[in-house]
């Protein structure tokens, strides 16, 4: 090949010609590479400083393959010519000044001599120092890349992994015994730019500048290594860390000296070394450095260059605080009182920086310095904390777009970078709470007073991005969290008067805008801990919700809709009854029998100013008083009074026509619902949810004990209207059932989800943009009162409804029957609200009645999730275009794999109540109890014994393995753990039928989920212990089935049950064995690279052939509770 095509490929390359043709170009050049026989003499020739940069290159390219692939096979004395060539005929000769130089020769001839000293040096390349100093003092571009070849060496003898352990002990040796000869001569180089006036005030970089860069690059990747003795730096024998301090105020030098500071901080080191790293770093010279420098660069214009100068100064301090001074303090040691006031002075006036990237990197230092127990008693910390608080308070609020911010971020990125940051400041108001509490509570007042005296715009509505509402709604979470922390346990030294005083300030605040009103509640609602120690404030603060839920906001804006005004009122007034029954449950000892008195006058009130459309959203307040009525000292009073109140939200319930509700038709003709105009929601919907509400409150929320006796006062009150609630809860969920829409079609379309549910459910959208509830929504809202209410019912009057004999009978009929065919999300929420709770707070010696309920659960959820599941994965497997024509079948698509996704994890929820192994403090708990501190559930061990249920719950377990979703698979390799050890210590054998069957559901769940690496290790772990548990009594099931893997090695198999065998196995060494054994179906070759040319239907499936034995051992699960079942596993395969 001539040079002038060599050189014509080239310039291709680099240039805009074709794809092609650049292909061809570099084909060239590769050939050229791989057959020159004389790369030395080519790579000087194209070197030449006189030819074009990009042949330049290409010339070191050919030098820089010489070294790494023919250097072995070079006599010394070539070696020795060609490093002479190197340094005398490149770099010194063939390169052109430092400032003119390109950067892209610089480094390829830096990795040049990088790769030779990896190899040579020092043996046979013994003066390679004295060539750098040379070339050092003379500022010339043969120093700077001979530097940062020195560089690269030091980074390369800890991170390439190419080097031999010998050589890489071998260089290791070397720099140490040079480390001091190294550090000289860049201390040599520091000190000639500090003592020349002309290089201090540089208006322009210099030669000697460039080769002072690369010297502090060769300290910073020294100084980032583990094996390098950084305290060389900074001892009193150097002054090299003085010499980088000064360096601080050379603009061209800073960035490269405060990074060689920040990796020494960076370091974590000995008690010894972080006192004295520490001591020199808070100098009274060094820190006045730093605020001279801090302030100077936050008073001029900030650039990219001063941001990231600042940033690490920032890193470099709070590095020293973390993991020096803090480790000084644990150690009950201490530092200069002085310098550590200074040092924390200069930290928050970093923290006080507009720029939220600087304050991000500060407050892990606040946050951490308030975790160490030495420090939180620390004087000069408890005193800067208040300044931090206010700081904090500052930049509390979430960045609104129209906000100046000079961070050199889009907002996308400045929000992000908040969110973050609001998590940590939230961390460390908490923090500050409990180390000065009066202080921090103050700051949270001053605070609330500038918010009180801001105006409000009265003509404009508040909108979600504008100031005074942020401002509200983070004030509120402020507060919240201090007080909720101050007042997390008593603390004597706590100020009552101010807290009195800043809520009555709060108290006597108005606004016309709902939305600020929204805000302002949740603000009166952040003082509600401080009642435990204050309470006169208790009756003012019912009085003004109270007033807020009767406020009715009549004033009217521009562009702003009556519906969406009725809306916004609404939200305050639901969240206004929240805080209160939040307040009445969560602080009962407030509740005294005067303030519950206060209440229900206030209640009487408000009910005489509203009209009977606002019924639905007094519910909490209902809740709330019912809840305050356990204050009442009479029982008989209190069944009165609540009976009284609940009256008439059970009026449909009480009325006598509801009994003509027997079947689905009658259902619909009592309720009105009207197949003309369905959108219409009928006033006997309305009461129905409100009955069922008000059963829901007084089942939850009566709690009086007066009356230990059973049934509780709570049940008689609402056992009258059970039956009642069934049958009419039997005719709700036929609404979701596929069998109705035959009878009456007029209903499916209303109650199909529509594009925003749709949406909603698979997260692709946060809330409504209409807010006008459809029929759909106000049917899943009764369907919703009525499973809570069955909820409620289980978890809060488990001691009575138990024994009524009719309950579980009309648990499966208007409950358990139906999930055959409703739709999925009403399937998860019937797991959910019913059948999950019934069986969970069922009392162990009721669970009788439970049986026929769990059987007939599992056994139908079962079956409808995995023939959703085989669909979904059968239409995965062939994929075609037309499918996807339009984003609505796109979305019916998402939105349907995701019910089947969300109701997998329910049942998976469920499984896990009867196998999810106990915690200690429960264990501890249980040997109080009857269940005598086992490690699950009690009731578990006799399920497995029932042949009722123990074969469908052991299914259920190891089918959710090999289901889609790998989050349950997790969770149900760890049931099937639990299970097999629960059968083993039961001293219980497995059939023949159950080891077929559980193994080879695992088998599939590895052929699904065994491409992870998270999913791939339990489900080996599961296999391996079902082989452990059975291989003894019948080994030929295990291998037979093991033989029957397509492309299995007969060897490998071999090999794992002679690894079983040894009793030193480790669980690792069985793990892997067993692995290469279901390499075949679970090999990444398939799953990752071979997926552009395999659809996964091509590929053999793993057929199991039955297995016809018969075990005959006296164990449960081999009395023919499996038969039939592998027909069942094996389809869809």
């Amino acid at each position: 090949m001539s040079l002038q095509d060599l050189l014509a490929a080239i310039e291709c390359i680099h240039s805009s010609h074709s794809s092609a043709a650049q292909r061809s170009a570099y084909n060239t050049c590769e050939a050229f590479k791989a057959n020159c026989d004389n790369l030395p003499l080519a790579g000087l020739e194209l070197a030449k400083p006189t030819n074009s940069v990009v042949v330049r290159h290409f010339g070191c390219q050919l030098l820089d393959h010489f070294v790494k692939f023919k250097w072995s096979g070079t006599t010394d004395a070539e070696k020795a010519e060609f490093k002479n060539i190197l340094v005398k005929n490149i770099l010194e000769a063939g390169t052109l000044d430092i400032l003119k130089e390109s950067g892209l020769v610089k480094n390829i001839l830096s990795a040049v001599t990088s790769e030779i000293l990896k190899r040579d040096w020092p043996n046979n390349w013994v003066d390679f120092l004295n060539i750098v100093k040379a070339n050092m003092s003379r500022d010339s571009t043969a120093g700077e890349i001979l530097l940062s070849s020195l560089s690269r060496l030091i980074e390369d003898i800890e991170l390439d992994s190419n080097l031999t352990p010998a050589r890489r002990a071998d260089l290791l040796r070397c720099v140490g015994a040079c480390k001091d000869e190294i550090i000289d001569m860049i201390a040599c180089k520091l000190k000639e730019i500090i003592e020349s006036p002309n290089n201090v005030n540089a208006t322009q970089e210099t030669p000697t500048h460039k080769t002072a860069v690369v010297a502090l690059e060769v300290l910073s990747a020294a100084s980032s290594m583990t094996w390098f003795q950084h305290n060389s730096l900074y001892d009193k024998k150097s002054h090299v860390c003085t010499l980088l301090f000064l360096l601080l105020r050379d603009k061209w030098l800073r960035q490269a000296s405060a990074d060689v500071l920040y990796n020494l901080a960076a370091r974590k080191t000995s008690l010894a070394d972080n006192s004295e790293f520490a001591k020199f770093m808070l100098q009274d010279d060094a820190l006045k450095m730093l605020f001279d420098i801090a302030s100077e660069i936050c008073s001029s214009t900030l650039n990219d260059k001063s941001v990231l100068f600042l940033k690490t100064l920032c890193r470099t301090y709070t590095q020293l605080g973390e993991n020096h001074i803090s480790g000084i303090y644990r150690n009950h040691m201490s530092v200069n009182k002085e310098s550590f006031q200074k040092y924390l002075q200069l930290m928050l006036i970093f923290y006080e920086h507009h720029l939220i990237s600087i304050r991000s990197i500060v407050i892990d230092l606040w946050v951490h310095f308030m975790n160490v127990e030495q420090l939180k008693k620390n004087e000069d910390l408890r005193l800067v904390v208040p300044h931090v608080v206010r700081a904090t308070q500052k930049y509390f609020c979430r960045p609104l777009l129209d906000d100046p911010f000079d961070d050199f971020l889009d907002y996308s990125e400045l929000m992000k970078i908040y969110s973050t940051q609001l998590s940590k400041m939230i961390s460390l108001i908490g923090h500050a709470a409990k180390i000065c509490p009066n202080e921090t509570l103050q700051v949270a007042f001053e605070w609330q007073m500038s918010i009180l005296r801001s105006d409000i715009p009265k003509n404009v509505l508040c909108k979600e991005d504008t100031k005074p509402f942020t401002v509200w709604k983070y004030f509120a979470t402020f507060v919240e969290k201090i007080i909720s922390f101050v007042f997390k346990h008593p603390n004597p030294e706590v100020k009552i008067e101010p807290i009195q005083q800043s809520l009555g300030y709060l108290l006597k605040f108005d606004c016309s805008d709902p939305l600020i009103s929204y805000w302002h509640v949740s603000s009166i609602s952040a003082y509600v801990p401080t009642f435990r120690d204050c309470d006169s404030l208790t009756i003012p603060m019912l009085e003004k919700l109270f007033i807020l839920l009767g406020k009715k906001f009549e004033n009217t804006y521009a562009g702003v809709s009556n519906a969406k005004m009725s809306a916004l009122v609404s939200d305050l007034h639901r969240h206004t009854s929240s805080c209160l029954l939040k307040f009445v449950t969560n602080y009962p000892a407030a509740i005294t029998w005067e303030v519950f008195q206060e209440m229900q006058a206030l209640y009487t009130t408000l009910l005489a100013s509203i009209d009977n459309q606002r019924y639905g959203s007094m519910l909490l307040i209902l809740e709330a008083l019912i809840a305050g009525s356990n204050k009442i000292p009479n029982l008989d009073q209190q069944i009165g009074y609540i009976k009284q109140l609940i009256k008439p939200l059970l009026t449909l319930l009480d009325s006598p026509d509801i009994k003509r509700c027997v079947d689905f038709a009658s259902f619909l003709q009592f309720m009105k619902i009207d197949p003309n105009n369905c959108s219409e929601v009928s006033v006997e919907v309305k009461q129905l949810r409100l009955g069922l509400a008000a059963l829901c409150a007084v089942s939850k929320r009566f709690t009086n004990t007066a009356n230990s006796q059973p049934p509780s006062p709570a049940f008689q009150m609402v056992f009258p209207y059970l039956e009642t609630v069934f049958t009419l809860n039997k005719a709700i969920n036929k609404f979701w059932c596929s069998e109705t829409y035959n009878e009456y079609p007029w209903l499916k379309v209303p109650l199909e989800p529509d594009k925003e549910t749709k949406m909603i459910y698979c997260t692709l959208l946060d809330k409504r943009t209409d807010a006008v509830p459809t029929f759909r929504m106000n049917m899943v809202g009764l369907t919703d009162y009525a499973n809570q209410l069955i909820e409620s019912i289980c978890q809060n009057l488990h001691t009575s409804i138990y024994k009524w004999e009719s309950f579980s009978n009309l648990i499966m009929d208007c409950y358990v029957i139906p999930m055959q065919t409703v739709q999925m999300p009403r399937l998860k929420a019937i797991l959910h609200s019913v059948v999950k709770p019934f069986l969970v707070y069922c009392p162990l010696e009721d669970y009788g009645i439970c049986l026929n309920v769990l059987q007939v659960t599992l056994e139908t959820v079962y079956k409808r999730l995995s023939a959703e599941w085989s669909d979904i994965q059968a239409r995965k497997l062939v994929v075609n275009a037309e499918e996807y024509a339009e984003s609505s079948a796109e979305l019916d698509e998402i939105f349907y794999d995701h019910m089947v996704l969300i109701v997998t994890r329910e049942y998976c929820d469920l499984l896990t109540h009867f196998f999810s192994r106990k915690s200690r403090e429960q264990r501890i708990e249980g040997r109080r109890k009857s269940d005598g501190g086992k490690l699950v559930n009690p009731v578990t061990e006799h399920l497995l014994k029932s042949s009722q249920v123990s074969v469908p719950l052991l299914v259920s377990v190891f089918s959710c393995m090999s289901w889609g979703d790998g989050v349950s698979s997790n969770r149900a390799c760890s049931m099937a753990h639990t299970a097999l050890k629960l059968i083993e210590s039961s001293g219980v054998n497995l059939s023949t039928e159950a080891t077929h069957t559980f193994i080879v559901k695992s088998l599939q769940a590895l052929q699904i989920h065994g491409q992870h690496d998270n999913c791939l290790y339990t489900l080996l772990n599961v296999i391996i212990a079902i082989i452990q548990n059975t291989y003894k009594t019948m080994p030929n099931v295990t291998k037979d089935i093991l033989a029957q893997i397509p492309n299995v090695i007969p060897e490998k198999i071999e090999r794992f049950f002679n690894t079983l065998e040894k009793s030193v196995a480790s669980d690792r060494n069985l793990r892997d064995s067993l692995q290469s054994v279901v390499n075949p179906i679970i090999s990444r070759p398939v799953s990752e690279a071979g997926k552009q040319h395999y659809k996964i239907h091509e590929l053999k499936p793993i057929i199991f052939k039955s297995n016809s034995n018969n075990d005959n051992s006296n164990n449960n699960l081999s009395n023919n509770e499996l038969e039939g079942l592998h027909s069942l596993f094996t389809q869809g395969r």
